[in-house]
């Protein structure tokens, strides 16, 4: 198995892969937290850290086969973590910041466990940044994009494929930004944000466009957006399911639309990413139906 531990602080097609796989071949990721280890005990806090070191992504991987119009999935198949990791305020970030201080957790994995203050709760790891090389301008590692990046997804997580569009040649996937345990909008900007390791497989939906990236759960789809506005980043990800439910029933946008009127999901991933960051990112969902076909692969 091969292990990447080369990271990059923004999604490129310029980028040089740090490996090849085969379609199908499973890799090692090696991350390290948002932070790059510059937040090791409470006194140190996020507003003195140098954030042009932050939200490193493991990577690229260049997979061989994959062309502009695939989609390449990725089954995240198992996800260890570090034995501590950290929760901070950003100043300035979310929409509770006017109410914080400035303010450091260090937290500590114990026997598979979380504890803040006298709450405790299992470890639920998740990946907050992941994607492919978007064909025009670069992405930071830190932003959300129609590729990926910065989603923040907590349904992102070990036993799910993250189905990912295919831009350039390769793809070039990177993955990092991974959280102990993180809430849904990630509210002060941070989960307990964590270092640790991911092993996927990669394989390949050939002549397959997304527009978005999906989320495959066991019964579920989901689909990935952001936008400047809330609404903006919503209709989008609707739109998207429209457009794959439609394709994958044979039914017509009208009835699509009725369907997932009565059969959708709409949840928060992310609520503190400014719009030049790529703004608030949601997941537009719907159940899975075993007499129907899949929406990807």
């Amino acid at each position: 198995m091969q292990v990447i531990k080369d990271w990059t602080y923004k999604f490129s097609k310029d980028n040089k892969p740090a490996a090849h796989a085969a379609d199908g071949e499973i890799v090692k990721f090696v991350t390290v937290d948002c932070f790059n280890g510059q937040i090791r005990k409470d006194s140190d806090l996020a507003g003195d850290i140098d954030f042009d070191r932050t939200n490193p992504a493991t990577g690229p991987l260049y997979v061989e086969g994959a062309a502009p119009g695939d989609a390449l999935g990725v089954d995240i198949l198992h996800i260890d973590v570090a034995d501590h990791g950290a929760v901070c305020t950003l100043e300035g970030m979310g929409p509770l910041w006017p109410s914080c201080v400035k303010r450091t957790h260090v937290l500590p994995t114990t026997d598979g466990y979380i504890t803040f203050k006298d709450v405790k709760w299992p470890v639920d790891t998740m990946i907050g940044v992941i994607g492919t090389a978007p064909d025009g301008a670069d992405v930071s590692s830190g932003y959300v994009f129609n590729g990926g990046g910065n989603m923040d997804s907590r349904k992102i997580r070990q036993g799910v494929t993250l189905w990912l569009p295919v831009r350039v040649p390769g793809a070039l996937l990177a993955m990092g930004d991974m959280h102990a345990t993180m809430g849904d909008g990630e509210v002060v900007g941070t989960g307990v944000e964590i270092s640790g390791e991911i092993i996927v497989r990669v394989h390949l939906a050939k002549h397959c466009l997304l527009n978005w990236p999906v989320t495959e759960t066991r019964h579920a789809w989901y689909v990935n957006t952001c936008g400047p506005t809330c609404d903006e980043a919503i209709a989008a990800g609707y739109k998207e399911m429209q457009r794959l439910i439609s394709q994958a029933y044979g039914w017509d946008m009208t009835d699509t639309a009725m369907y997932m009127s009565i059969q959708g999901y709409l949840e928060s991933n992310q609520a503190c990413l400014t719009a030049d960051e790529g703004g608030d990112t949601f997941r537009v969902g719907t159940p899975k139906v075993a007499s129907k076909p899949r929406l990807i692969g």
